[in-house]
């Protein structure tokens, strides 16, 4: 299991996610869609307008950041929410505000979660729907049989859960790249060079990480 695809999940600004691609074209005013449900191009634009403003705010810079494109960051996002909550829903799998509380104290409090998030992509609106995310991957693991004391399970557990979720279709606007099964959304010509330089605001630890760190293999 490559450590990079879990990294993705939950960071998503890098490339790495192996899910159902597909290319058909998508209706007229949608960025994209993840199973049955829709993000709209005036969605994506409301959440990258606010995005924008918060980096802003923070005294950011988008070129301080490693992401080939705002847009694509943010759109790699809400599709990535899209896919937990579908795959919480097909598991049975209830994420309550107390887990989302939970989880905010064990990561040091919502002042270093909220620079983390924002320097992988996620408005601030959005932030507690990132640690859901976050969260349901945690329960997800659990619930395959994940031990954090044994790397095997853990690795056994997420191939179970990309196996899920490679099942969830999904569909982007050529407007916004395309989506390929190894490195998400792509497509640098549409969106302009990359940043030349990197420095990430900060990076939610795994929420799986306790003994192990499933990301890292280590």
């Amino acid at each position: 299991m490559k450590s990079n695809r879990v990294r993705v999940l939950l960071a998503t600004v890098a490339a790495g996610v192996a899910l159902t691609a597909c290319s058909s074209p998508v209706q007229v005013g949608t960025a994209a869609t993840v199973g049955g449900d829709r993000i709209s191009s005036g969605q994506l634009n409301t959440e990258v307008r606010e995005y924008q403003a918060a980096l802003k705010q923070a005294k950011i810079s988008e070129a301080a950041l490693k992401m080939p494109s705002i847009p694509r960051a943010v759109l790699l996002q809400l599709i990535t929410f899209r896919q937990f909550e579908q795959l919480a829903q097909r598991n049975g799998l209830t994420v309550t505000e107390g887990d989302v509380d939970k989880f905010i104290t064990e990561q040091g409090g919502i002042e270093k979660i909220g620079p983390a998030s924002l320097g992988q992509g996620v408005p601030p609106s959005e932030t507690r729907r990132w640690i859901r995310a976050a969260v349901i991957y945690q329960k997800s693991l659990e619930r395959f049989g994940a031990n954090l004391a044994d790397q095997n399970s853990v690795q056994a557990a997420q191939a179970k859960l990309f196996g899920q979720m490679d099942t969830i279709p999904i569909k982007v606007s050529h407007r916004y790249g395309t989506w390929d099964s190894q490195q998400g959304l792509i497509d640098e010509a549409r969106f302009g060079k990359p940043a030349e330089q990197a420095a990430p605001a900060g990076q939610l630890q795994d929420p799986a990480a306790g003994q192990q760190d499933p990301a890292s293999g280590q």
